[in-house]
C-alpha cells in the first residue's frame, strides 16, 4: 500500500516541477510589456492616420478605422503617439446562392483582406506587418433599403473582426517588444 502512495506523490512532485518549470515560459497579453509600459498605452500610443480609400471602399475603411482607433484605444485619453499604423484593404462581394425564379443573388459573402505595417512614428523603422482575413454574410430581400441596410451591417461586422484579428497581433508583437 505504502509503494501505491509513494508513486502517486511521485506523479505529482513530477507534474508540479514541470509546471513550474514550464510557467516561466508564458507571459500573459495582459501583464507589463517587456519595456515596462503597461499593454494598454502601447496599444494606445498607436496612430491610425485618415486614409484615402478606393472608389467603392470608402464605407468599409471609414468602418475598420473606427474599429481600430476603439479597440486599441477605447478610453479615449489622449495618449502621446509613438507608432504609426498604415493600412491596405480589399474587399470581394460574392453571392453563393441565386434564386432562379427572380435571377438575383439570395444571399452575399463580403470578404475583406487587410494588409497593415505597424512602423515607428517617423517611418523609419518596420516594427511589424501582416494580412488579416474575415468574410460576413448577409441575405438578400426584395426590398432594396434592407439589402442596402443588411450589406452596410456586413461591413461593419468585417471591420469589427479585423479589428480584433490586428489588434491581437499588435498586443503580442508589443507585448514582447522592449
Amino acid at each position: 500500500m505504502s509503494s501505491l502512495n509513494l508513486k502517486g506523490l511521485a506523479r505529482v512532485a513530477l507534474v508540479a516541477g514541470l509546471s513550474l518549470g514550464l510557467s516561466a515560459c508564458f507571459r500573459p497579453l495582459n501583464g507589463p510589456t517587456a519595456s515596462g509600459q503597461s499593454l494598454q498605452t502601447e496599444l494606445a500610443s498607436i496612430d491610425v492616420p485618415e486614409v484615402e480609400w478606393p472608389q467603392g471602399l470608402e464605407n468599409a475603411g471609414h468602418y475598420l478605422r473606427s474599429e481600430l482607433i476603439y479597440a486599441l484605444n477605447g478610453s479615449g485619453s489622449d495618449t502621446p503617439k509613438r507608432y504609426r499604423l498604415d493600412l491596405a484593404l480589399r474587399e470581394t462581394k460574392t453571392s453563393p446562392v441565386v434564386d432562379s425564379e427572380i435571377g438575383t443573388a439570395s444571399s452575399v459573402i463580403v470578404g475583406g483582406t487587410l494588409s497593415y505595417t505597424l512602423t515607428s512614428l517617423d517611418g523609419k523603422t518596420v516594427i511589424t506587418r501582416g494580412t488579416a482575413t474575415a468574410a460576413a454574410s448577409f441575405d438578400r430581400f426584395t426590398q432594396r433599403f434592407a439589402n442596402i441596410r443588411a450589406g452596410r451591417d456586413a461591413e461593419i461586422r468585417l471591420a469589427r473582426d479585423l479589428a480584433g484579428q490586428v489588434k491581437t497581433r499588435l498586443a503580442a508583437t508589443l507585448a514582447t517588444r522592449s
